[in-house]
């Protein structure tokens, strides 16, 4: 099966940022993003490289204890 993109627009309203602060993720390797072709180059984020990013930047009661 293959697996699900998302636009910068969908990532942007998930996180509760801007498309902004997006580009800047992607642009820093905090998420990964590709181009995809035959869309004048429409930016696509897979939905693994979001998941990650979630659990990366997701901070757990005893870690906020520490």
């Amino acid at each position: 099966m293959e697996e699900q993109h998302l636009t910068v627009d969908e990532v942007a309203a998930l996180l509760r940022v801007s498309r902004w602060s997006v580009g800047r993720y992607i642009k820093s390797g905090a998420l990964r993003a590709t181009k995809a072709d035959g869309r004048n180059g429409a930016v696509r984020i897979p939905s693994s490289s979001y998941e990650a990013f979630i659990a990366d930047h997701t901070v757990t009661a005893k870690e906020r204890t520490r």
